[in-house]
């Protein structure tokens, strides 16, 4: 029998052996402490079995006394492993450790004289076996052991009863095994003391065992063992996400809460649920099987409102490779993706208006470049005295008026039309498939709807037309040709801010020529009417209508003497009046703003047989809209009184231009404007009489051809 109990002993002594080289595998702080703690167990085992094995008296007494320094130590140790295991040891006081371990030298002192002289403790002999082993008749300095014991275990009980307390409820029972392991060796050593229970070995010592792996589990293996459900339950409990969880059968193992309201009509409670039923009563568009790990967005309607789902689908397998679960995990992305769609809007729309921005216009140029979809007519507009509208009334009112055209331009044109923001608050309107004329007709009827809106206040726009016929013209190119006609345009409004360079050289033309404000106005309306007539694009119109009002600008340059001159020039005052040609053209020239109409200018008294001037320039070799301007100007010198002349009838001015044509104007030109004349300003009767009054002969013979 006794053979059974020292080896029970020393399974114990193995046992916790153990536990110390795993806890200082551990290599934190508290296992270590925790190790020093479980190898002065594994010492007070070994040396209380010396009580049970020695045959010699001293050796018995030597054990015995080991084994009660070595419970003091251990005990020492366990409080200083329950202050790093509680995260206390900057909360306690120093001297309580430095106390515990000047009575542990004292005591350990009066242990160590105890065997030579019982003057702590004196012992009985109790028949063990064959032989004997020594039991305790406690003396006064063993109380005193006994009590600093009890205060040392006192002490580890309160430090993990205050961590305790300040633990949330579900993780409280890490602390309960520790606190009721200490208490039992009380209660076991207080029997043993006392004599309640006989025992004839101390059961104290394996009791510490005991205490010393319920520190270890609790301290190593306690959560990963013990909380497993409570973590899981936690989890599901609180996690956002929905979560729902089918076993290796595909049959519903578990899922989060609030589910329920998330898929209404799904039975989640009698656990029968299957993966199969679940995949086809939710209809997961963007699922592919459930035999592969995959993503994919799941839409669906929460409250009356819709809500994008991304759920991330897990088949989960063990370290074999066996499948374990498949795991749904639904993530609520309806706030991101609508913040990522409003991101990508504004890198692609301006605030303001909802068109596109620059960036956007000029990355969609390259499919402009193709045929199918020619003409591609580019419509430019501004609004007139933005930058003035802005300083006097804010930008917020800019800002409104700015949106109001926008509306005014999509409603006209339709939401598949390409509109665009660019810079200085221009607007491009991209006309698909659509000819110059039409594009035009589209833009006077925003422009008429913009200032019927705003009839009492002066809000309009002004616009430039470029079409693109061929792969030939950039797309580039053409924006610039519709922005410089519709700065023409704006050049020529009495209220625009561009037109003071205009308004200046008009009036100075006007001081220094016998043409008046009436002459301009009526050549730049009738240049735009027969540019009309004529399909020409809307940029060659705005220029038609600049070079209407400026083309002799060049006479501001000429003495007034000569300009002004009743009788006849002499052939040397006639040379220099030629010159306002060309003194016109360096003018325009030098401003960025008439650039356009320059050689206009300095080609505008060229004829069609060569014999013009300033460079006797013949035919086509005339720039269009001079050929336009010499007609319209000359028409309207005719019809209308000048100081040297009385003005005349329509239909002689009309027979007079045909008789110049081939040799002054362009037959084309004035066949156009002709017709227009006639069909406009005579009556039908005077038509048809003036039509017969021309035969073929006389025709051929007046135009020269």
């Amino acid at each position: 029998m006794e053979e059974i109990i020292v080896a029970i002993y020393y399974i114990f002594a193995l046992v916790v052996a153990i536990l110390v080289l795993k806890s200082y595998r551990k290599g934190t702080e508290s296992a270590k402490k925790l190790g020093i703690a479980m190898l002065m167990n594994f010492l007070m085992i070994g040396t209380y079995t010396l009580n049970l094995t020695s045959g010699y008296l001293i050796i018995k007494s030597i054990g015995c006394s080991l084994t009660f320094t070595l419970m003091d130590l251990m005990l020492f140790f366990y409080y200083d492993y329950a202050m790093a295991f509680v995260g206390w040891e900057n909360r306690t006081p120093k001297w309580i450790k430095i106390a515990f371990g000047a009575y542990i030298f004292i005591d350990g002192i009066f242990m160590m004289i105890n065997p030579f002289d019982q003057v702590a403790v004196s012992y009985m002999h109790e028949s063990f076996g064959d032989g004997y082993i020594l039991t305790y008749v406690p003396q006064i300095p063993f109380h005193i052991h006994t009590a600093f014991d009890m205060m040392m275990i006192a002490a580890t009980i309160i430090l993990l009863s205050l961590k305790c307390g300040e633990t949330p409820r579900v993780y409280r029972k890490r602390y309960y095994g520790p606190i009721i392991g200490m208490l039992l060796a009380v209660v076991i050593n207080f029997v043993y003391l006392a004599g309640i229970i006989p025992f004839d070995m101390d059961p104290t010592i394996l009791l510490y065992v005991f205490v010393g792996f319920l520190l270890y589990f609790y301290t190593f293996n306690y959560l990963p063992s013990v909380t497993l459900t409570i973590t899981r339950n936690m989890i599901l409990e609180y996690l956002k996400d929905p979560i729902i969880l089918f076993d290796y059968e595909g049959r519903l193992a578990d899922h989060s809460a609030g589910l329920d309201e998330l898929m209404p009509g799904m039975e989640f409670k009698n656990g029968s649920l299957t993966i199969e039923e679940f995949m086809q009563k939710q209809k997961f568009m963007g699922m592919n099987g459930t035999d592969i790990n995959q993503e994919f967005d799941w839409q669906t309607v929460e409250n009356g409102k819709p809500k994008t789902y991304q759920c991330q689908f897990c088949c989960m397998k063990d370290s074999k490779g066996k499948l374990i679960g498949k795991l749904f995990v639904f993530h609520d992305v309806t706030a991101s993706r609508q913040t990522y769609f409003e991101l990508e809007n504004s890198m692609l729309f301006d605030a303001v208006t909802g068109f596109y921005n620059k960036e956007s216009f000029y990355t969609q140029i390259p499919q402009w470049r193709n045929p199918e979809f020619f003409p591609v007519s580019f419509a430019v507009c501004n609004v007139d005295g933005l930058r003035a509208m802005n300083e006097a009334y804010g930008t917020v009112y800019g800002d409104g008026v700015m949106r109001q055209i926008a509306r005014y331009i999509r409603r006209r044109v339709g939401k598949d039309t390409f509109c665009a923001k660019l810079d200085n608050g221009d607007l491009v309107v991209v006309l698909e498939q659509t000819n110059n004329l039409d594009a035009g007709d589209i833009m006077e009827a925003i422009k008429a709807e913009i200032m019927d809106f705003y009839d009492k206040m002066p809000v309009t726009i002004e616009y430039g037309i470029a079409t693109k016929e061929d792969a030939d013209t950039s797309v580039e190119k053409l924006m610039q040709d519709a922005r410089s006609n519709m700065m023409n345009k704006k050049m020529l409004k009495e209220k625009s801010a561009s037109s003071s360079i205009v308004n200046s050289l008009k009036q100075t033309l006007c001081e220094s020529d016998y043409q008046t404000e009436e002459h301009v106005e009526r050549t730049r309306k009738m240049a735009a009417r027969l540019g009309k007539e004529m399909g020409l694009p809307d940029a060659e119109i705005g220029k038609l209508e600049l070079l209407a009002a400026l083309h002799d600008i060049g006479k501001v340059a000429i003495p007034q003497d000569i300009i002004k001159k009743k009788g006849k020039l002499t052939p040397e005052e006639r040379a220099i009046i030629e010159q306002h040609t060309v003194k016109g053209y360096r003018i325009a020239k030098s401003s960025p703003e008439l650039g356009d109409i320059a050689d206009g200018i300095l080609c505008h008294h060229e004829k069609w047989d060569g014999t013009g001037y300033p460079n006797g320039l013949k035919g086509e070799e005339i720039p269009l809209i001079a050929r336009v301007i010499s007609a319209v100007d000359s028409h309207d010198v005719m019809v209308n009184d000048r100081p040297y002349h009385k003005a005349m009838p329509e239909k002689d001015a009309i027979a007079e231009l045909r008789r110049c044509s081939g040799t002054q104007f362009d037959p084309h030109v004035v066949e156009v404007f002709t017709k227009m004349l006639e069909r406009e300003d005579l009556p039908q009767q005077e038509m048809e009489a003036l039509a017969a009054s021309y035969t073929e002969a006389d025709t051929d013979e007046r135009t020269g051809v």
